[in-house]
């Protein structure tokens, strides 16, 4: 049976997994949703014909291509169909917003939870479990939640592995470094495990793991 320092981990895992999964769908909809309204932009409403009343203004007679057996909409928003496709593309509004989102939730996890159950498997001080990764992902989430999204010239300098951004601006996550930062949770937390069960000078080394998963394993009674 898996011990509780094992556990912590095992779960943490599973935790950044459904992270990296939500992470994904949620893109691929947002590219969806782009496609589909890029489609009806081209085809809602065109001029078919150009009179004038009688006072000799002209008038513009459109026609519009969408169904007018379909039930009424309820509008949660107005917004231009360029603005509503810059947020849905790669790298846009709705995505970052989901990375900061998940960045707030993993760095949360870690220290609200997993770092306190870590400590008290091995019957020591919170502080005592050490991540450069989450000491980094601790960063950027105060820079996200109380400096409007703005890494700090003097807070950049203090990162040890998530040194991808730049300081003074806006932090902003492509998917290719969103990735990079699930690796590099997921190495830390293969390291500890390595630490914790002696394993450190075998030929499996942390940073050659992109993918960890513990399978726990129930012993059954043979009687």
């Amino acid at each position: 049976m898996e011990d509780s320092f094992t556990t912590a981990i095992r779960e943490y895992i599973d935790f950044v997994n459904l992270q990296v999964g939500m992470y994904t769908d949620a893109c691929s909809g947002f590219s969806k949703n782009k496609s589909i309204v890029e489609r009806q932009v081209a085809r809602v409403l065109r001029a078919s014909g150009i009179k004038t009343d009688d006072a000799g203004q002209k008038i513009i007679v459109s026609t519009s291509f969408e169904d007018p057996s379909q039930p009424d909409i309820i509008h949660h928003r107005i917004l231009r169909a360029a603005d509503y496709l810059s947020n849905n593309s790669e790298g846009g509004t709705n995505e970052q917003q989901h990375v900061r989102a998940i960045i707030i939730f993993l760095y949360t996890y870690w220290d609200d939870e997993t770092r306190f159950q870590l400590a008290k498997s091995k019957n020591v001080d919170k502080n005592s479990i050490l991540s450069d990764v989450m000491g980094d992902m601790r960063i950027i989430r105060h820079a996200i939640l109380h400096d409007k999204g703005i890494l700090k010239k003097e807070d950049k300098k203090k990162l040890k592995k998530l040194d991808f951004f730049n300081a003074d601006v806006p932090i902003f996550v492509s998917n290719e470094i969103m990735h990079k930062i699930f690796v590099l949770i997921k190495r830390d937390i293969c390291k500890m495990m390595l630490e914790h069960t002696g394993q450190t000078n075998g030929p499996l080394q942390p940073e050659d793991i992109k993918g960890i998963a513990i399978q726990q394993i129930n012993h059954k009674d043979p009687s």
